[in-house]
């Protein structure tokens, strides 16, 4: 019975502690309307702090009021107090494209342990074979070969990053070690376009008649360089266009407006075209760029993170290297016909 007295006793007083601090805080809330109704009156414009929504949250949660704990409470949001939102961080970097055919897609990939490639290249063959008679003499051939040296070549680029941004931006090392090399190939392009078309021979319609009245067009530029590969005992295994030709060829039309290519892979004589933003517009190269040249690489593409070069360490920076070593022998240089459709058009009328 003693315990229940006690227990009795201590609801009683907690209801009367309760009961007070109801009182006490309506009489805080009445005092304080007073005095708002006294400033309203006399026309004074009142300013409060803003508040943040943790702010309000912790002050609504911190309150003693049994009223404001069982009945809850809510917020209405205003400029003042605006709850602070960390937005969605997408990881990796965008807005970027790298060039989807790079010329070393279409030729063979080989590799070398020496700076320079040595080959022999046949120049000329003059045939001379026939049927001869018992005991007569047999008619001479002749040829002539000449030596050829490619030499392995050096294309590389830096860049210098902060400290800071390789350990803070998601994904950075990621974007250099795939733009980087992207754009090594872009040079990579342009070096061996430059060797490919000084070893190729040019467009000619000498071993082709056309009749009166004839207009050549792009699709007859590239099918006499099909033609021209194969008179040389060649097959032909891609034509690399520019973005804008290849939509210029698809888009051309019959004299009753149908379109001359299939929508789809496009094809001249079963050759594909391949377009890519490595040759120029209005150029074109037909060849055999599986078995006429090939790209020798002395060192692949390499990418170096070096934090000691010059005033890295003083700076905060590290220096990125990038760089590839590769040679590209053209074999046979017969199995490529490069130039450009405006000179074609106008050898083919020739």
């Amino acid at each position: 019975m003693e315990l229940n007295e006690k227990m009795e006793a201590l609801g009683a007083t907690i209801k009367t502690d309760l009961e007070s601090n109801k009182n006490e805080l309506k009489n805080e809330i009445k005092g304080l309307q007073d005095q708002f109704d006294l400033l309203s009156a006399k026309n004074v414009e009142i300013t409060a702090k803003g508040m943040t929504f943790a702010d309000e949250l912790k002050s609504k949660l911190s309150a003693t009021s049994t009223d404001l704990l069982e009945k809850g409470f809510k917020f209405t949001l205003k400029a003042t107090m605006t709850p602070s939102i960390a937005p969605e961080q997408v990881a990796g970097i965008y807005n970027y494209a790298n060039r989807k055919v790079n010329v070393r897609n279409l030729l063979s990939i080989g590799s070398t342990s020496q700076n320079a490639i040595s080959y022999v290249q046949e120049q000329t063959w003059t045939s001379f074979t026939g049927t001869t008679a018992e005991g007569t003499k047999r008619p001479q051939s002749e040829f002539s070969l000449v030596g050829k040296i490619a030499n392995v070549m050096t294309v590389g680029t830096f860049l210098k990053v902060t400290k800071e941004a390789l350990a803070d931006v998601d994904g950075i090392a990621s974007y250099i070690s795939n733009r980087g090399p992207a754009k090594l190939k872009e040079v990579e392009d342009s070096k061996i376009l430059a060797i490919i078309k000084e070893a190729a021979q040019p467009i000619s319609g000498a071993t082709l008649t056309f009749g009166t009245g004839f207009t050549a067009n792009e699709y007859d530029v590239l099918r006499v360089a099909i033609q021209m590969v194969a008179k040389e005992n060649f097959t032909a295994s891609a034509i690399l266009l520019s973005v804008e030709d290849r939509a210029r060829l698809e888009l051309t039309k019959d004299s009753t407006g149908a379109y001359l290519f299939p929508a789809g892979n496009m094809s001249v004589a079963g050759v594909p075209v391949i377009e890519s933003t490595c040759i120029a517009a209005g150029d074109f190269l037909v060849g055999d760029f599986k078995g006429a040249a090939e790209l020798k690489e002395r060192q692949g593409i390499s990418i170096d993170f070096y934090n000691q070069n010059a005033t890295d360490i003083e700076d905060g920076l590290v220096t990125v290297g990038i760089e590839e070593r590769f040679a590209l022998p053209v074999y046979n240089p017969k199995a490529f016909i490069s130039g450009t459709f405006t000179v074609g058009k106008a050898k083919l009328k020739s």
